[in-house]
């Protein structure tokens, strides 16, 4: 039986960068690919979405001629005219699985205006299947995407509406409100981390282009166990507070 009640995601923001569909294209099934070679049981049967037709393709029919449905993916103003100033979208979701099984992805990049990566599990109203959502999973996840997209900040996280409305544990303070939600695991790219001090209770890992990621839980983040709770709150803080981010 499904016991989660949160829905999780790994999601990250991207600088404003001028890119061409075709290397646009090259990354995203890279990412794709990356992705499949962690668990092709969870990453399988990517369908590709073409979004001025409002239907999907497998991901072996749009392979060699993703270049060109990037480039149709354009954002467009509201006379449908390309607007490539503000970038292109890349989307796929695993198709021939079970909506709790569902993994979504979708890239917002290569414009002039800053982009975003986001990884979704689950489907609309329907939380993921437990199976799916594993610390091993999202992990690897999170490192696969950072290789190729190069954020300087991501965040995997747990969220549910009015998360910062009401305690999340009775007794609690109000969880605060960000992007980054109720985090699970979070990551700051090198400049971000100089003088950098965290608590000795939150496990720290460099990665492999020098940043750092910090984890709230070595399993599947519990926004209801205190534990958890408290060590999510810390990253929460950490991030906002070396990105700069405000939400008001």
């Amino acid at each position: 039986m499904n016991d989660i009640t949160f829905e999780y995601s790994i999601r990250s923001d991207l600088p404003g960068h001028p890119e061409e569909p075709a290397s646009l294209g090259a990354k995203f099934v890279d990412t794709l690919d990356a992705l499949s070679r962690i668990d092709p049981t969870i990453f399988t049967s990517w369908e590709v979405m073409d979004m001025p037709a409002r239907d999907s393709l497998p991901l072996a029919q749009a392979r060699h001629r993703i270049g060109s449905i990037i480039e149709k993916n354009v954002t467009r103003d509201d006379f449908r005219r390309p607007e490539p100033y503000y970038g292109y979208s890349a989307v796929a979701f695993t198709g021939n699985v079970a909506k709790s099984r569902r993994v979504s992805l979708r890239i917002k990049a290569g414009g002039n205006r800053k982009g975003r990566t986001t990884l979704e599990t689950g489907d609309w109203k329907v939380f993921p299947d437990p199976a799916i959502v594993t610390y091993p999973i999202f992990k690897a996840a999170l490192l696969a995407l950072n290789a190729i997209w190069l954020p300087p900040c991501a965040c995997a996280d747990a969220f549910r509406m009015d998360y910062d409305k009401a305690p999340l544990i009775p007794g609690t303070p109000l969880f605060p409100y960000s992007r980054f939600h109720i985090p699970w695991l979070a990551y700051l790219s090198a400049p971000l981390t100089d003088d950098l001090d965290l608590p000795a209770d939150i496990p720290t890992e460099r990665t492999p282009d020098g940043g750092l990621l910090m984890i709230a839980a070595e399993k599947r983040l519990d926004p209801t166990d205190p534990e958890h709770l408290r060590r999510a709150r810390i990253l929460g803080e950490t991030m906002m507070a070396r990105t700069g981010y405000s939400p008001y």
